[in-house]
Order: structure tokens, then C-alpha cells, then sequence
């Protein structure tokens, strides 16, 4: 049986989905605008044909109760929403560990899957236990002195019960495992960070701006689970789906998908494109306050050939935000193996697609995706071919024949450039910004130098 997930999700508690807070006076609009959240993402995923997404911040007292009330179990640790039977939820939950490596600390995105809310409990216990400030903060930290008191508190909570798994999340981002953070500082190899408890983990998440072909790279991940999410902050089309994983199950419960991802039975990932995520290359963006100023209009961007000496960046003098390209070359390289991107296979199939709100978006000129215009838009594409999934599963010709005479023959023909990956994005994304989309042309993100910039250059490159 195949099942399509979305693992990694946020409720509108957690931090960058404008957290409502917990004040007495806001309880009733806090309950009311989560409750809307549930029945938007209900609404949300059948559009994208994903089965199953996480429910986020499953732990955050507030939203626990809120998912109590709301939720039915289905079959054992697979819940739907009251009233409504298509899309499934697991309870799931991303924590922040800080340990201190060398001279900085460093932080690392772990994504936890929970059979059940009794199990929920315990482990907001432990949290209180390690005094981890968790009551007002939906995504929490959990600080460590070391390596190795990651790897207890790791061990704790898995041994809480043989069902919880843990994913360390988009791990080549700043807030990835082997991403660039505070002092870029470089985590190199899983148990620099994560220590003994390095064999527990056999799941990671590729993040927006990796995919398995760029983690093909890291000969650590070789025998390891890739899984695609789509991390969203929001119940909107753009976000929600606009990354997933296509599991091979023997039946629709919870342990039966917690087998899948450990036996790494992916069909396949459907992949946002690594080179519009925030993080692919290396650079400092427009208008950043720190480290360093920068104007309006200064900008600079690098593939790993091209970053300057040092990683210093050559309008404020600072060290620039490491790419995801950067450090997947990197740490190829620490580990001892030289491979080259292409000429490696990945470990699974992967479908590298461009959303399809971001598709009307480009081609209707219509910024905002949360517009009607484009939401009514969407809607009629996907009442003539099935969910948004469809659409990379058909051939170009199915496609066509699906939607000809039906809407704007423009649309059409930017679908079929993008499933034929004749797209781009100009700037690429870096440093917390996204690429922008082209349609129609191809780019070279290997060979990117680009530097804007009203100051004088810095003699660094």
C-alpha cells in the first residue's frame, strides 16, 4: 500500500507562524483560530494528495488539549479530524538541542513521532524534569552542556518506548546538524554533535533546500532513511505539501509507517527545489542589520568555487551564512570520500517539482498566494486531474490532454517546462531568502558569482 506523508508541521503556536501567545484574555481567539488551522489543513491536504501529516508542537499544553478535543483515533496512533475522514494525522513535535561544540554553541532541529498522548504526557515531564522552558514556547530548546548530554537526553527519550522515533530535521541548514551556525562553526560527522546517540537515529529530513541527490554527497547517510517535509508554518497551499514522502505499508497505522521510515521502504520523495530554498548558496542578503550592514541594494551570492577566502563576505567584511551546496561539499570531503554531485546515485527516486500555486503565481503575475484569484485557480486544475500529486506522477502528454481547452493554454505550457525541468530561479536562494522563479530557461547554480553591491569590495576574493 502506498501513503503519502508530511511529517513535519507546526500548529499556530510555534515561532514563525505569528504565535498567538498564551495570555488569559486571548484563550477564546487562540482556541478558535487553532481549531481553524486543524480544519484548513484538513481542507489543505487532499488538494496536495498527502495522506498523513504531523500535527506539530504536539506537546505545547494548549494545542495538546486542543488535539485531544479535536481529534478521534482511527486506527492505533493515526487520528482524523471530527467530522472529517480524508486526511490523517500523527502527533509529532520539533525540538531545538544546543550543545556547546569547540568555542560556540550549536543548535540542531530534531523532529520526534509520539504513538500516543499518554506518552505525549511523559515527555512533557521530562522536559519539565530538565527544566526546558516549554509552557509559553511551542518549539522549545532543549540546552546541553555537551555531545554527550545530547546523546542522554536522546537515549531518555526513545527509551521512554520502542515507537518513538526521532528525525534530526532540514539538517544542512543553520538549524540542521550539519549546517553553518553561530562562528560557522562545522559539524562534520553525526556524532560530533549527537554522539552514542548517533545509532538511534536512523531517519533525517533533506530539508527545503537539500535534496537525496546533493545528501548522495555524505558518505555518512549512505544507509540511512531520506524523508521529505514540508516543515510548514502555515495551513496555506505554498507551504503545506510542498514537500512529501510516498511510503510503502503494509497497512495504515502508526507502527506500521514508523517501520516504513526505518527500513527505509520510500517509493519516493517529491522534492521542493533545492536551489529556491532559503539556504542553498552561500551569501549575505539585502538590507541584513548583522553581522555586518548592508544597504538595500547590497547582496552577494556564491557556489562553493566561488566563495571567498575565509568565507568572509566582500561588502560588510563578515562571515557569510554557509550554504546547503557548500557544506554538503564540505563534509564530503571531511569524511574522506571526494564525490561529485551527478555523478553519485541517490539513495531513492526523488520528483523535484515546483509547487503549482508557485506555477500560477509566476505565470499569472500575482504575488500574493493567498490570493482568491490564484486559489480559485488552483482549485480548477485540481478538479480536472486529481490532487497536485497527480501532476508528477502523469506524463507531460496526460497532462496536456487532462487540461487542454480547459484553462489558459500559458499555464499549460509552464506545467509542462517545469515536469520537464526547463526552470530556474534567479537569484538563487541564500541567507534566508528564497529563489525566484523562471520558467523557460536553465540554470547553472555550479558556477554562480554574483556580487551587488554600492560599497567598495573588500579584498577577500
Amino acid at each position: 500500500m502506498e501513503v503519502a506523508v508530511d511529517l513535519h508541521a507546526h500548529s499556530v503556536f510555534a515561532g514563525g507562524t505569528q504565535s498567538l501567545g498564551i495570555k488569559p484574555e486571548t484563550m477564546v481567539t487562540n482556541r478558535k483560530k487553532a481549531i481553524s488551522h486543524l480544519t484548513r489543513t484538513n481542507q489543505t491536504m487532499p488538494l496536495k494528495g498527502v495522506d498523513i501529516i504531523g500535527t506539530g508542537d504536539c506537546q505545547f499544553t494548549m494545542w495538546t488539549d486542543i488535539l485531544k478535543e479535536a481529534l478521534i483515533e482511527n486506527v492505533k496512533g493515526v487520528f482524523f479530524l471530527q467530522n472529517y475522514d480524508q486526511t490523517r494525522f500523527i502527533l509529532q513535535t520539533e525540538m531545538i538541542f544546543t550543545a556547546k561544540i569547540g568555542k560556540y554553541s550549536k543548535e540542531a532541529h530534531v523532529i520526534f513521532l509520539f504513538p500516543n498522548f499518554s506518552l505525549v504526557e511523559t515527555f512533557r515531564n521530562l522536559l519539565d524534569k530538565w527544566g526546558v522552558k516549554h509552557q509559553k514556547m511551542a518549539r522549545p530548546f532543549i540546552s546541553c552542556q555537551s555531545s554527550v548530554q545530547v546523546a542522554e537526553r536522546i537515549h531518555t527519550i526513545l527509551d521512554l518506548d520502542p515507537w518513538i522515533e526521532a528525525i534530526p530535521a532540514h539538517i544542512m541548514t543553520p538549524q540542521g546538524v550539519f549546517g553553518s551556525g553561530k562562528g560557522n562553526i562545522r559539524v562534520n560527522n553525526l556524532t560530533d554533535f549527537f554522539a552514542s546517540a548517533t545509532s538511534r537515529l536512523r531517519v533525517f529530513e533533506t530539508g527545503l533546500s537539500a535534496d537525496p541527490e546533493f545528501l548522495a554527497l555524505i558518505p555518512e547517510l549512505d544507509n540511512r532513511t531520506l524523508i521529505s517535509n514540508s516543515d510548514a508554518h502555515s495551513s496555506s497551499l505554498h507551504r503545506m505539501g510542498r514537500e512529501f514522502t510516498v511510503l510503502s505499508v503494509s497497512k495504515l497505522d502508526y507502527q506500521s509507517i514508523i517501520s516504513a521510515l526505518r527500513n527505509n521502504q520510500v517509493l519516493y520523495t517529491v522534492e521542493f527545489p533545492p536551489e529556491e530554498g532559503r539556504f542553498f548558496l552561500t551569501g549575505h542578503r539585502a538590507g541584513r542589520k548583522r553581522p555586518g550592514s548592508h544597504g538595500d541594494k547590497d547582496y552577494c551570492y556564491f557556489s562553493p568555487q566561488h566563495v571567498p577566502l575565509h568565507d568572509i563576505c566582500p561588502i560588510c567584511n563578515k562571515s557569510l551564512t554557509i550554504g546547503v551546496f557548500q557544506r554538503c561539499v564540505e563534509i564530503s570531503q571531511a569524511q574522506n570520500v571526494k564525490r561529485v554531485l551527478g555523478e553519485v546515485t541517490p539513495p531513492k527516486n526523488s520528483i523535484r517539482m515546483v509547487p503549482l500555486i508557485d506555477i500560477l503565481s509566476h505565470v499569472l503575475n500575482i504575488k500574493t498566494k493567498t490570493a482568491k484569484s490564484l486559489i480559485n485557480q488552483y482549485r480548477q486544475i485540481t478538479s480536472y486531474i486529481g490532487p497536485e500529486r497527480m501532476l508528477w506522477q502523469l506524463t507531460s502528454e496526460e497532462v496536456e490532454e487532462k487540461l487542454i481547452d480547459l484553462i489558459e493554454t500559458s499555464i499549460i505550457k509552464a506545467i509542462l517546462q517545469v515536469k520537464a525541468g526547463n526552470f530556474t530561479f534567479q537569484p538563487y536562494g541564500f541567507d534566508g531568502v528564497y529563489g525566484t522563479l523562471i520558467i523557460g530557461q536553465k540554470g547553472n547554480y555550479k558556477n554562480v558569482k554574483v556580487i551587488h553591491s554600492s560599497k567598495p569590495i573588500q579584498k577577500t576574493l
